[in-house]
């Protein structure tokens, strides 16, 4: 029994306690250099939208810009969660419906305002509804690979779910930096292509959460 406990003092003597901001700590010090790389490529390969000045006084603006943000929010909280054992954010959900809903409420708000259907039709499909998914997702994929570096030094014990966090969240970061440079006003479009292009990268991380975050 001595044997033992002499055993044990010899593997904790060593250990320190962690503050507790640690994972918000290692969180910032991962994403900040995907943020960087995922504005780089939109304003290198896109640019930002050319009536910027004019679009800061629209509210269609900056309710497009506003839904990827809230949803960032209420994605990183989750993933301080899932890093931890046993985390299953699940109530993460709640919020998240919320804001896409009063984003669609808007949505329609803005279609029974417009009297014509050739801007109706604008309104939901814009010019980018083809490559508006993609463009979102290759802004979150630098992103992504921030957010799998921060669970990877983590304990998540949900593979699956972990990964499909991770990649949702880094794909609402990745819309909200495009939604700089998105020329669309439509916000039944940011409801329907928007949400495709994070739940992309919220398919891409589940799979690669499988793999990646497995112990």
């Amino acid at each position: 029994m001595a044997k033992t406990d002499d055993m044990i003092n010899e593997l904790v003597k060593d250990l320190r306690p962690v503050r507790k901001t640690a994972l918000h700590r290692l969180l910032v010090l991962a994403l900040l250099p995907g943020l960087a790389l995922s504005a780089a490529f939109i304003l290198l390969g896109h640019g930002f939208r050319p009536d910027i000045s004019a679009a800061l006084w629209q509210f269609a603006f900056w309710a497009k810009s506003a839904y990827p943000l809230l949803l960032s929010i209420v994605g990183l909280a989750a993933l301080i969660s899932v890093a931890r054992p046993g985390g299953r954010p699940l109530g993460a959900a709640i919020p998240a419906l919320i804001i896409y809903a009063l984003l669609v409420m808007l949505g329609i708000l803005q279609l029974n305002a417009s009297t014509s259907p050739v801007e109706q039709h604008r309104l939901i499909m814009g010019i980018s509804y083809w490559f508006c998914p993609m463009i979102i997702l290759a802004a979150g994929a630098p992103l992504m690979a921030a957010t799998f570096w921060f669970l990877r030094r983590a304990a998540p014990t949900h593979a699956h779910l972990a990964g499909f966090i991770a990649g949702m969240t880094a794909g609402s970061i990745g819309a909200w930096v495009y939604s700089w440079g998105c020329i669309e006003n439509g916000l039944t479009f940011v409801a329907l292509w928007y949400t495709l292009g994070i739940l992309l990268c919220g398919l891409v991380g589940t799979l690669l959460g499988r793999y990646l975050l497995r112990w």
